[in-house]
């Protein structure tokens, strides 16, 4: 999701006057600002945060928080992920900014931007439903820490 935070912040300093997804929704920019980006905010904003929201101990999403190759490795994951799913959901992209600055989606192409949406909101409704299914006990804790 930390690719998101780009397009207020451009909205916000330049209007709509230049694309909102630029750096961060490029592969490049994924792979490394979005990477070190997740990886501080999971470690030090994530534990208090999520501690105090939802009342699970802090010491226990600490230990699941912690600079890890596993960290590394998600964080990476689902900021490409993220971009991924972008392609198919908007209609211009700049997955390969620097080099190429708008690509045309094919899938929104064929499918139209509100059928492209709605199949990723209902995969994403779908799997989200599998993990409230399989995490009923704890289900906070389950989806948010472990």
């Amino acid at each position: 999701m930390f690719p998101d935070l780009e397009i207020p912040t451009i909205i916000l300093l330049f209007g709509d006057k230049i694309p909102n997804h630029l750096v961060l929704h490029s592969l490049l920019g994924a792979a490394t600002i979005g990477t070190v980006l997740s990886i501080l905010v999971t470690v030090l904003v994530y534990p208090p945060l999520v501690s105090s929201l939802f009342r699970i101990e802090k010491s226990k999403i600490e230990r699941r928080c912690r600079l890890s190759a596993i960290l590394v490795f998600s964080a990476f994951l689902g900021n490409i992920s993220h971009v991924g799913l972008d392609v198919v959901v908007h209609i211009e992209n700049a997955i390969f900014w620097p080099f190429l600055t708008n690509i045309q989606s094919p899938v929104v192409s064929a499918l139209g931007v509100q059928n492209a949406s709605l199949m990723i909101h209902a995969l994403m409704g779908a799997i989200f439903l599998m993990l409230l299914i399989k995490k009923r006990t704890n289900l906070f804790e389950g989806l948010l820490v472990e």
